[in-house]
């Protein structure tokens, strides 16, 4: 992993996404916490975007996956980023996204993207807090027939047995 990328990718995130309060923050898994973490933020800087995709490749080391995605709506520029790197190395990697709950009209689906039953996917998030997000998104992905190889996501909390949960899923997790 280049550690200049990954140091400058740090600096935007503790810049742009992080903010500490004495007041609690209620994260989307319930939890209260004083410090708080939204990518979003980072993710709307394409200087971001080009760290990101080569990192999060790179952590994911010798996995073959034939698609990115994770659920609405984190994880859509991620996968994005990171089927640019891939396609910058002479891959194709395409992108999804699994949304929360299935579409209400036309095919009514689950996942969005070009994914075939079958496909191995990489699935990626920003924070893995609980996991319960990037658990949704596994679970969508299998329902659906795809192969989920692995996971890999931007920030650990390192709380409440995020990693542990979603391993629990039979999935390895890696982050950047």
């Amino acid at each position: 992993m280049n550690e200049t990328a990954r140091q400058r990718l740090v600096e935007i995130i503790c810049k742009k996404s992080y903010e500490y309060r004495k007041e609690s923050f209620k994260l989307a898994s319930g939890t209260l916490s004083n410090h708080y973490v939204d990518c979003k933020r980072a993710l709307s800087y394409a200087e971001t975007l080009e760290l990101l995709g080569p990192l999060m490749l790179a952590a994911a080391g010798d996995v073959e996956f034939d698609a990115v995605g994770g659920l609405e709506l984190g994880a859509y520029p991620i996968a994005v980023a990171v089927s640019v790197a891939a396609y910058r190395q002479g891959r194709s990697v395409r992108s999804f996204i699994v949304r929360k709950t299935p579409k209400p009209h036309g095919m009514q689906k689950l996942v969005e993207g070009d994914v075939p039953r079958g496909d191995r996917v990489l699935i990626v998030d920003d924070v893995i807090t609980r996991g319960d997000s990037i658990i949704k998104a596994i679970d969508g992905s299998r329902c659906e027939g795809l192969t989920v190889v692995g996971v890999v996501a931007i920030v650990d909390r390192e709380e409440n047995k995020g990693k542990a949960n979603i391993e629990a899923r039979g999935v390895s997790v890696k982050t950047i």
